[in-house]
């Protein structure tokens, strides 16, 4: 009977202290006390880049292309990137730009240039990699307005890459893709 007597009790106080804090959690919640509460990762605030950080940023991008290099000097980031052998589709290449882009300029505060090479390694495997394309992109090219506003007004990102950015073709990007 003491047994019994013990766990009626127990069970008592289980369901008094849930109660207890389901009204602590509402009456929070009524009262707006939780809303200075910020997240610890805030998607909408652009970051600083800097050395410290360069990995993790460049590591949120989802690129079709690989990434050969990244250099972070100053204001301006660098990235080389690297194509597959006569790969003909240009549309990848375009997103992988505009990505770069919206990440440099929307998602950081103090990136004023991004330079990006398109690299097509040879098809034997062996030498050095073959310049398809270059990208010279500065903030100052936006007037004040991020990629994505931009991109609303133009139709394709081509089209706002190559209004917005200057964009270099090599005679092999030219021969393949401009027929």
């Amino acid at each position: 009977m003491k047994t019994l007597y013990r766990v009626l009790i127990a069970s008592i106080l289980c369901i008094g202290v849930a109660s207890a804090l389901s009204i602590v959690l509402k009456l929070d919640a009524a009262t707006g006390l939780g809303k200075t509460e910020t997240p610890a990762f805030r998607a909408d605030s652009p970051l600083v880049l800097s050395d410290r950080n360069l990995v993790d940023i460049v590591a949120k991008l989802t690129l079709h292309l690989d990434i050969a290099s990244v250099e972070w000097n100053n204001t301006i980031l660098s990235v080389d990137l690297r194509s597959k052998p006569d790969d003909a589709a240009m549309e990848p290449i375009y997103d992988d730009l505009y990505d770069i882009a919206s990440l440099g300029f929307a998602g950081t505060k103090n990136v004023k240039q991004i330079l990006v090479r398109v690299m097509e390694p040879p098809a034997t495997g062996v030498g050095a990699p073959q310049l398809l394309l270059a990208m010279d992109a500065k903030r100052s090219d936006l007037g004040g307005g991020t990629p994505e506003a931009a991109l609303q007004r133009k139709g394709t990102k081509e089209q706002f890459l190559s209004s917005h950015f200057s964009l270099t073709y090599t005679h092999k990007w030219l021969d393949r893709h401009r027929r």
